[in-house]
């Protein structure tokens, strides 16, 4: 694999914060950006990646676009078997952050399938942006 250097530390920086500038408190659990740092880390020069739900998304369905994240994550692991244990980790933190979140009408979700694939760096960012949008005290409102 590539060496991930350079990028992988800025990753972790902006990681970092991104942290301290979104509420992390319950019941935003720390968990699932503790994984998905780990996850970046092995993966994140991979070619093969998952697909994309567009980001409008989570302020519609929120728990619908977790679970298609959560879906392709578990794509990944058939390809990545050493990562396995790490995706079906970060699988469960974003069914439970999925169980958490407000209530909102899940009309209009749409399937997961049918999107573009995207490499799998591209994939762990986009998932790391709905974490923050999802973790954000603005999401979970009064």
């Amino acid at each position: 694999p590539p060496p991930l250097g350079g990028s992988m530390w800025s990753f972790r920086v902006l990681l970092l914060l991104a942290q301290l500038l979104v509420c992390l408190c319950p019941p935003c659990p720390r968990e699932p950006f503790d994984g998905l740092v780990t996850i970046t880390e092995a993966l994140g020069g991979g070619i093969s990646g998952g697909s994309l739900p567009p980001l409008p998304l989570p302020q519609v369905c929120p728990a619908e676009t977790l679970g298609c994240f959560g879906a392709e994550l578990g794509v990944i692991g058939l390809e990545h078997r050493e990562q396995a244990v790490e995706l079906a980790r970060l699988q469960r933190h974003l069914e439970i952050l999925g169980f958490l979140l407000p209530p909102r009408p899940q009309e209009g979700c749409p399937p997961c399938e049918g999107h573009p694939e995207q490499p799998t760096p591209r994939f762990l960012a986009k998932l790391l942006e709905l974490l923050q949008v999802l973790c954000a005290p603005a999401h979970w409102g009064p």
